[in-house]
This record gives structure tokens, sequence and C-alpha cells, in this order.
């Protein structure tokens, strides 16, 4: 029976030994991490990343790393106890370190692909595997370009720059630049070869310009790897052989003043160098040579008129051009400027009669450039344009004109004409002429006439109410004057002085060779007001004396009003001292001395005066002027009406001190007759000011009367 429960027992004991055993199992286990997928450069050091953690902690057996690609398997390293067992190629290359991390030396080619790292506990009978890729980049050889252009191309033809890559992995991308800028046009898909892992890309230039002429084409070849990679470039500079491309600058420009020195350059543009450079000078379809050589200036010293004209320079280098751009030729028209000359001739003078018309004078001028002709008047400087005519002549265009040519800053060309007016007397003015003169007073109607030849007759006449004439001649009131003047003459008729019988229509008539012309004059006497009669101080002959005297007197009284004036406004300042007050030693009042007088006030119960205080502010007291109006008021025995209330009386209430009623000083009466000079003392009594509120007694101080 007890070997039966021994049995029993043992074998519940195996099984809590098999299930503890089972437990451990499930519990115990190991963690793998590795890092991300690397990328090393051929024959460089890469470090795979490989940790683990063990729960519970336990110690590691064994550390294996394996090798896996798309054609084989192998093993790489095991590390067993820390002892390392390296495989294969990796002989003397790789190792593990940092924990579980694979350190591979020397990388190759075929060292790229997956990598595996698996940890094992074997007391925990526990392992885990976790896996890592490697990428083995190989740099490219440096690009290069090839030319369908073995030397230099030619502008117009067509050429194409290969660019090449090889060896990379992975192939690089090509691309095109012009200098710095990268290029579209003309650039073809890249062609590749991944197995010779080669690359290529073309760049078309159809046609190569003038342009494209020392060109930098850069080809650039990039992996996409720049912090392992570089960026390798190639570059190719065009040579490209072109025609002459000429242009001609003047000195100091296309257009130049005669006798100054031209100096022309032909700016050549080529490859290679001009190996001539000839100057003609064209006239039509013809040219003449002026210079043959490599020199690029042409030099004309002190230019002509006769060598205004187009000139051309032609530069050759040997290459033929293609187009009319590139002919090697260039032209310039020189505009040779010279001051103007009037060539035109005139039979003078030119004789016209009064009221004809003048025919046009033409005034021609050579000059370039093209003068700028116009007609001035001498004497009077009126300007009339070319050709000169008038449709009506009269005798303010008898006389000199000149043409001027003008141009630039060249010295002008003049040339004179002289036209004569001839004909009947012109007098001037209109008619009839109203005329107004003063009675005692000289009159003069003055008669101007033009006239070509002077008149022989000058005759004035007086008209009746009739329209007879009677002619006037010098005797009794009547002087008759005559003065030449340049274009005819002048007739005054005088009249001594001027009386109503002398009022009428006069006639002046002038007589010549040609004809006559007459003129009315109308003559009245002038009102007799203030205004005509100041008109006259400045017409008929009167005298400016008495203007003069009014201006004076007028001065003097504006003079005069400005002072009395300016003593009202000082007397009113107190600027000046007044009768009746002391002056202080800066000019002014003592603010502490009384006024001498004092205003007797009297009413019907004849109260007490009061003396009047001098003014210590002018809103304080009766202003000194006042004082003194009142005074002399009183000595005459004037009244001002109803007598105010006396100042320092008892009012109505009964309460002392100074008041007043509201006519203020208009209700007083001064009475100073049989008073002694009153005694100073204040308005208000010192004592009854504590019978008075402050609001009524600063009221009363501050009123400008007492």
């Amino acid at each position: 029976m007890a070997g039966r429960a021994f049995m029993q027992l043992s074998a519940v004991l195996a099984f809590l030994a098999s299930f503890l055993v089972l437990l451990v199992d499930i519990e115990a286990a190991v963690t793998v991490s590795v890092g991300p997928a690397q990328t090393v450069l051929k024959e460089n050091t890469v470090v795979l990343q490989c940790t683990y953690s063990v729960t519970p902690a336990a110690q590691v057996d064994i550390i294996t790393w394996s090798f896996t690609s798309s054609t084989e398997s192998r093993e790489v390293v095991t590390m067993l106890a820390n002892t390392q067992s390296v495989f294969g190629t990796y002989e003397n290359r790789a190792s593990i370190t940092e924990q579980a991390s694979l350190r591979i030396e020397n990388v190759g080619e075929n060292d790229e692909g997956t990598y595996r790292c698996t940890v094992k506990v074997l007391s925990q009978g526990s392992a885990d595997t976790k896996s890592v890729d490697l990428t083995v980049l190989v740099a490219a050889s440096a690009p290069t370009i090839v030319s369908t252009v073995n030397s230099a191309a030619r502008a117009g033809d067509d050429l194409t720059l290969t660019c090449r890559s090889d060896g990379g992995k992975p192939l690089p991308t090509l691309t095109w630049f012009n200098g710095t800028q990268p290029m579209d046009a003309g650039v073809g898909e890249p062609t590749t070869n991944e197995a010779a892992r080669q690359v290529i890309r073309d760049l078309s230039l159809s046609p190569v310009t003038r342009f494209d002429d020392q060109a930098n084409f850069v080809c650039k070849a990039d992996q996409g790897y720049p912090d392992q990679l570089d960026v390798q470039t190639a570059e190719q500079v065009l040579d490209v052989q072109y025609p002459p491309v000429a242009s001609i600058s003047s000195n100091p420009n296309s257009s130049v003043k005669e006798t100054n020195t031209l100096t022309l350059t032909c700016v050549v543009q080529s490859n290679p160098d001009p190996s001539q450079i000839r100057w003609l000078k064209v006239s039509g379809d013809s040219a003449d040579v002026l210079q043959t050589g490599l020199t690029t200036t042409y030099v004309i010293p002190k230019i002509n008129r006769s060598q205004n004209g187009t000139y051309r320079c032609e530069a050759s280098n040997g290459v033929i051009p293609r187009d009319r751009e590139s002919d090697g030729q260039a032209t310039v028209n020189i505009d040779v400027y010279y001051a103007p000359k009037i060539s035109s001739s005139f039979v003078q003078p030119f004789e016209v009669n009064f009221g004809s018309s003048l025919p046009a004078v033409t005034c021609e001028a050579e000059g370039n450039p093209t003068p700028n002709l116009q007609w001035v008047q001498v004497g009077s400087g009126r300007t009339f344009n070319n050709p000169l005519s008038f449709a009506t002549m009269t005798y303010a265009e008898d006389g000199t004109f000149t043409c001027v040519a003008a141009a630039l800053d060249f010295p002008k060309d003049t040339v004179n004409v002289t036209v004569n007016v001839i004909g009947r007397p012109d007098i001037i003015g209109d008619s009839p002429a109203a005329r107004e003169f003063m009675e005692g007073k000289t009159a003069q109607i003055v008669c101007e006439i033009q006239a070509k030849p002077r008149p022989s007759r000058v005759e004035w006449f007086l008209l009746d109410s009739s329209d007879n004439r009677a002619i006037i001649t010098t005797g009794g009131p009547y002087r008759i004057l005559q003065e030449n003047l340049p274009k005819g003459m002048k007739s005054i008729l005088q009249i001594n002085s001027m009386k109503p019988e002398h009022s009428g229509r006069y006639v002046c008539k002038a007589t010549n060779t040609y004809g006559e012309d007459e003129q009315y004059f109308d003559v009245t006497l002038q009102a007799e007001d203030v205004v005509t009669t100041a008109r006259g101080l400045y017409t008929d002959n009167g005298s400016d004396t008495t203007l003069v005297i009014i201006i004076v007197v007028v001065v003097l009284l504006l003079l005069l009003l400005l002072v009395g004036i300016g003593l009202m406004l000082a007397h009113k300042r107190g600027l000046l001292p007044c009768k009746g007050e002391p002056e202080t030693g800066k000019g002014g009042r003592d603010e502490n001395v009384t006024n001498e007088f004092s205003i007797e006030m009297a009413d019907k119960d004849k109260s007490p005066t009061a003396p009047l205080p001098s003014r210590v502010e002018s809103s304080q007291y009766i202003p000194t002027p006042l004082v003194a109006a009142s005074y002399e008021a009183r000595l005459s025995g004037a009244s001002f009406g109803e007598p105010r209330s006396p100042v320092g009386q008892d009012k109505p209430d009964g309460k002392k001190g100074g008041y007043r009623d509201e006519d203020g000083l208009n209700n007083a009466e001064l009475d100073l007759s049989s008073r002694k000079p009153a005694s100073r003392r204040p308005i208000v009594d010192p004592k009854d000011t504590m019978d008075m509120d402050y609001p009524t007694l600063r009221q009363q101080t501050t009123s400008p009367y007492v």
C-alpha cells in the first residue's frame, strides 16, 4: 500500500517538474534589433548594426552572421563562447563588434546583398534573427565629351556634342549646361547600358552661330549619393569660325561741323581676326577706295562740305559669309554742317505806292542744316516770315528790312533790302479826334503826318455851324508850329488863353504831289469840377506846383494825426505823467501815493466826502485824465447829474464800507471850492473791512471807477 502511494507521488512530482520546464521555456526569450540598410563605397569599410536583449538575463551562447543574394548564400562569421570563426572571402575582413554588429573592411561588389544576424541562448532554448541590406557603390569614371567636328566648327554647320560616363554603379544622370544655365533645347534622351555600366547623352547645335564661339558647354554626371560620390563634370569650349561682322563708330558723331576733324572706326568681330580692312567712299553704285590695310580707323582732318556722304568699311578673314549680316561690311552717312550763306541778290530799292501791295520778296540761303530765314525791320524790330510781302503798304512799312539766315550756333548771315513807300499824306489818328482843354490855359492840337515826299502845304481850318471853313493863320490867339519827322512832319496849332469861343471843329489838311489827307479835331472846354481840375494839373500845360502843395499838406496832416493818436495811447496806458500826479523815478506812478484831489460826493443828506486814491492798477482806480476833467468841470460849475452814494458812508443795510450805485461817476457831482487838499486815506476804512464780505470788497476795488 505504501509503495503504491510512493509511486503515485513520484508521478505527480514528475508532472510538476515537466510543467515547470515548460513554463520556463514559455517565458524565456532573446530579441534581436538591426540598424537601417547601409550603402558603402567600394573598397571602404561598413558596420552593420545588430543588438539583442535576453529575458530573463542569461548568457548568449552563439552569434551568427550569414549572407544571402540573388545568386548565393554563405556563412560570414560565427562567434561561440567569445571565439569568432570567419568563413570564405570574409576572412581577414569581417568581425563581430559592438555586441553583435558586423564589421566588413575593403568591401567589394560581391558583398552586396542581405545579411542576417542570429543570436541563440542554449540554456533557454531561445533564438532570434533579423536581416539588413547592404548596397555597394562604385564611382563612375569622369565623363567625356566628344564632338562630331574634330577641329573648329564654322558658323552655319550642324554640331553634336556627346557626353559619356562609364563604370558607375548606379549609373549617373547626365545633364547639359551652357555655362551655368541648364539646357533643354537640343538635348537628347540618355542611352544606357547596364551591363557595360555606360550612359550617353547628346547635345545638338543646329546650326552653330557666331554667338556659340567661345561658349562653354558643361556635362554633369550625378550618381545620386552626394555624401559619398561627388558630381563629376566635363567641359567643352567651342571654337566657331565666322566671317567678320562690322559696324562703324564716328567721333565726334556722324554730324560734324566743317573744319573739324572726323575719326571713323571700323569695329569688327570675327574668328579668325581680319586679314584686311578697306575704307571706301560710296557714290551711287560706285565707290572710291580711300584706305587699305589692317588699320581700323580712318581720319579726315578739317573736313569740308565736299566730303559729305556715305563711307564704308570692308573686313575679310577668309571665312565665306553665308548671310548678309556676316558680309563684313558697314556704312555710315556723314553729314557735314556749315554756316548759312544768303545766295539771293535784290534790285534795290523797292519803290511801292502808299496803299498798294508789296510783291513777295524771297530770301534764299545755303547751309547745313537748312537755315532758318526771317525778316526784321530795322528800327522797329518787327519780324516777318519769309518771303516778305504786304497786302497794303503804309508808311510804317517804309524803311530797311534785314533778311537773317541762322542755323545752330553758326554766325548769322544777313542782307538788307530798302523799301520806299511814296504817296499822298497820311494823318495818324482817328477822325474826328476829341480834345478837351481848360479855360485860360494854352491848348495845342497836334497833327502828325506821314508822307513821302513831305507835305508841301499844311493848312488849318475852323468850321462854322454850316461847315464853312475859315482858314487859320498865325496871329491873335493862334500860332502854327511845324516839326519835321523821319517819315513826314508834325503840325501844331497852338491856342493861347483858351476861351469858350475857341471851341469847335478844327481841320488839319496836308497836301503833297501825290494827293492830300485831312483830319477833324473837336475841341471843347473841360467841365468845372474837382476831378477835371485835378486832371488839368497833368495836361494842357498846367503847372504841377498845386499838386505838390496838396500832397505836402496831406502828408503833414497825417503825421500830426499819428502823433496825436500816439500821445492819447501813451496817456491812456499811463506812460506819461498827468496833472496832479506825482512822478516816480521810473517815469510811472507811485503805487503807495494817493491823488491829492478828492471828490466831494453831495447828495440831499450832504453825506461826508471821501478822498480819491491814486491808481495802483488800471482796474482799481479812476484814471487820472478823468479826475482832471472832473475837477475842471467842478470849477466851472458843471454838474454830472444825480449825486452818487459817497464812498465810505453807511450802506442802506447799515454796514460800513465803500460802494457806488449803478450810474457810477455820471451820478457824481464834484465840489472842491471850499475844500483843502484831502488827506490821503483809503477808500475803505481798514476797521470797516470786518463788516464786509470779501467778494463784495473785491468787486468794488477792481471796478474802473470808485
